[in-house]
């Protein structure tokens, strides 16, 4: 994390500012530190680099202990299944079992060989309209960013397609950020395995109470975050506090028609991040001034279960094929 990242973080709680304290650092870079709130009495850990601002109701017992488990421990678990996803030849495993081929290469370090297994993946889960439409989101994004005010933090960094994609057009230091430290450190060695890691910080949190003071974040983008959060009011009211610049998320909104696609978008509170006029609106209630652009219609259709991961299906909707309106929201 780099050192003068600290001087926009408070607390998540109370939004006071932090004493600190650093024990490792590796040039401009802080690797090892504590960020302490005297007002709530809770740390905040910077641990091999990823600071963990996670508020004491949302923090697992041990930070780095659950960080350093996962689908390592699926390797030593279950054998048999992690060798036929491993051996197998990649092309007769189904796209969610190509999914986790690559999610289990990334774990051993192989980057290169993930890369090339989620990429395949992504071509058997996703239309190549839909995949053509969130390329075209990102490319989008990166053009929507040139000359930008940085820090630019990525919201929800996932996999970190995103940030690895306008990263080496940016000339201003990046952030990212999850509510998971074992997904960031996961990020972290493939950001180092492609030569970006000295640019980019990473920070765990939970988007509703974030570490970020008022004002201190001059761009926030996003791929995809939005979609599943719940009570997105008090999201985008956190977010509109941090904000001083402009808000760019890639979003899908699906059509407001009755059907199983919105029987499941009902049961699972997801209307008001994926109804347009839902989301908007929540937008303008939360003081941001917003913008449609480039908004494409794609069909999407359901991703499959896995046949050796039988348990695991990538997403929950569609349910059914249906078109999606992809497109870009521009806050500010």
């Amino acid at each position: 994390m780099r050192e003068e990242l600290t001087q926009r973080l408070v607390c998540p709680v109370c939004h006071l500012d932090l004493r600190w304290e650093v024990s490792r650092r590796a040039g401009d870079d802080l690797q090892e530190a504590t960020g302490s709130c005297r007002e709530c009495r809770v740390d905040y850990p910077v641990h091999r680099g990823v600071g963990a601002f996670l508020t004491p109701d949302r923090r697992p017992q041990d930070l780095w202990e659950e960080a350093d488990q996962g689908l390592r421990a699926f390797l030593n678990e279950e054998p048999a299944r992690a060798r036929r996803l491993l051996e197998s030849p990649v092309e007769s495993l189904n796209p969610t079992d190509q999914l986790v081929r690559g999610l289990l290469q990334q774990e051993r370090q192989e980057f290169g060989e993930a890369r090339r297994t989620l990429e395949r993946a992504q071509t058997g889960l996703y239309t190549s309209a839909y995949r053509s439409a969130l390329d075209h989101q990102l490319r989008f994004v990166r053009e929507e960013l040139r000359g930008c005010a940085g820090p630019v933090v990525d919201l929800a960094t996932g996999m970190g397609s995103l940030l690895e994609f306008v990263v080496p057009s940016l000339a201003v230091p990046c952030v990212g950020t999850d509510l998971s430290p074992r997904v960031l450190l996961r990020d972290q060695r493939a950001l180092e395995q492609a030569g970006l890691g000295a640019r980019v910080s990473l920070l765990a949190f939970d988007a509703r109470r974030t570490p970020f003071k008022d004002g201190s974040v001059p761009t926030l983008i996003t791929n995809l975050g939005l979609a599943n959060i719940e009570d997105p009011a008090g999201l985008l009211q956190e977010l509109r506090r941090i904000v001083s610049g402009r808000f760019l998320a890639i979003t899908i909104f699906y059509p407001e028609t009755e059907g199983p696609n919105e029987e499941l978008i009902r049961r699972l509170k997801l209307e008001p991040m994926l109804h347009r006029e839902s989301a908007l609106r929540r937008f303008r209630e939360s003081g941001f001034e917003v913008r449609v652009c480039n908004l494409e219609r794609a069909l999407a259709r359901p991703t499959p279960r896995g046949e050796i991961m039988s348990e695991m299906q990538p997403d929950r909707l569609p349910v059914v094929d249906e078109v999606l309106e992809v497109c870009t929201l521009v806050a500010s």
